[in-house]
């Protein structure tokens, strides 16, 4: 791709494009240039959709399109290898798949999507070299709340972590302009001999001097030191699923440390710890909870108020419930992750003894006792008259 094209004109968007029109655009060049389309043509559609490829790689990612709005080719030139973009640099292969399996039939488990990728490159996906060595991945726990999950949660962690120097770009260079490494001669690595008796051994390193670029920078970048790294504390915002559970491990595209020489960053990877919520327990999609009612409203029936995930809701208790019957609230549990709506909310009914009565109270409890035995007496009681 000629220093001269500019991403924005290849895929024929705006420079202030959303994302899903810059996706739009890419799935209609996509499937222009695909080779069935251009059988007689076969070079050149296979150059075009390496440089909408490139160009899409850049613009659908935030980061790096923010670097390129801001340093142009030169900000992201580090996540690509010396010979430039090639299609192990392209990280948006899920959306490549949905295009052509919606344009083609292409499936990776049909083998089309593989041949796909033979049409435009000549072979499979290749591994990176290693030379640029991707950032490394971040770990941390946040703790959620049951109510937290009831619908989808927004909540900001703070984290300390290498980033990319925006002064740079992450090059580490103050301008262009880097040497060959001479401790490596530009390979990144480093080969040592060692003669044990008849055999020798040879072990390979990553260049420490080059850290493994094979260049020296010339006139490194004040901000960073030339590293191309600096310490960052950021807050960063988390989408918290609906219906998460404990141990759920939630992946941060791009958030852990940044790559070195330019290199891609790790990503943030958050540990869902599911807090104990007072008065409520888990039971898979379901909550329970418990409510008290006295012995009369247990007797005859009552409305009661009882909490739930999102507010208090009323529920009738049935007359002559018994304690620990369990009274179930539809949809007031957690959202289902297999299937639509939510789960519920069980209540398990506590009947509450009153500890201190009147005199009143009393004789209408002993009368109540007496119409209980009478109403209770066996078969064999009524004959004898008792």
């Amino acid at each position: 791709m000629t220093e001269e094209e500019d991403y924005y004109d290849i895929l024929g968007v705006d420079r202030d494009a959303p994302k899903e029109e810059i996706k739009k655009a890419y799935r209609k060049k996509a499937k222009k240039y695909h080779p069935d389309k251009n059988p007689d043509n076969t070079e050149e559609a296979r150059e075009k959709f390496k440089k909408i490829s490139e160009a899409y790689e850049v613009l659908a990612d935030d980061e790096k399109r923010k670097r390129y709005d801001r340093y142009g080719k030169r900000g992201v030139k580090g996540e690509f290898g010396e010979g430039g973009f090639e299609w192990s640099d392209f990280s948006h292969q899920d959306d490549l798949e949905d295009i052509f399996s919606e344009f083609f039939g292409g499936s990776r488990r049909s083998g089309g999507f593989d041949d796909i990728f033979n049409s435009f490159f000549g072979g499979r996906r290749r591994r990176d070299s290693g030379r640029r060595k991707r950032g490394r991945d971040l770990r941390m726990s946040m703790e959620v709340g049951l109510k937290e999950l009831r619908d989808e949660a927004e909540k900001t962690v703070r984290i300390n972590r290498k980033a990319r120097c925006e002064e740079c770009g992450g090059s580490g260079s103050r301008s262009e302009t880097k040497r060959t490494c001479p401790k490596c001669d530009g390979s990144g690595e480093v080969k040592r001999a060692q003669r044990r008796g008849f055999q020798q051994l040879v072990t390979i390193t990553s260049c420490d001097r080059c850290n493994g670029s094979g260049e020296i920078v010339e006139d490194p970048c004040p901000e960073c030191s030339g590293t191309g790294r600096v310490e960052k504390r950021e807050t960063i915002t988390i989408d918290v699923p609906p219906g998460a559970k404990d141990g759920d491990r939630l992946r941060v595209k791009g958030k852990g440390e940044a790559g070195e020489n330019g290199a891609p960053s790790g990503d943030l990877y958050i540990i869902l710890r599911v807090k104990r919520e007072e008065d409520f327990e888990r039971k898979g999609d379901d909550v329970m909870t418990e409510a008290q009612v006295t012995m009369t409203e247990a007797a005859l029936g009552a409305d009661i108020e009882v909490p739930t995930l999102d507010g208090k809701a009323k529920m009738k208790v049935p007359e002559g419930i018994q304690p620990d019957e369990i009274l179930r609230l539809p949809n007031k549990g957690l959202k289902r992750k297999r299937g639509d709506g939510y789960g519920d909310q069980l209540v398990k009914i506590k009947v509450r003894i009153p500890e201190d009565i009147n005199s009143k109270q009393k004789d209408l409890l002993k009368e109540f006792k007496k119409i209980e035995k009478k109403k209770n007496r066996s078969w064999f009681d009524k004959i004898r008259g008792k």
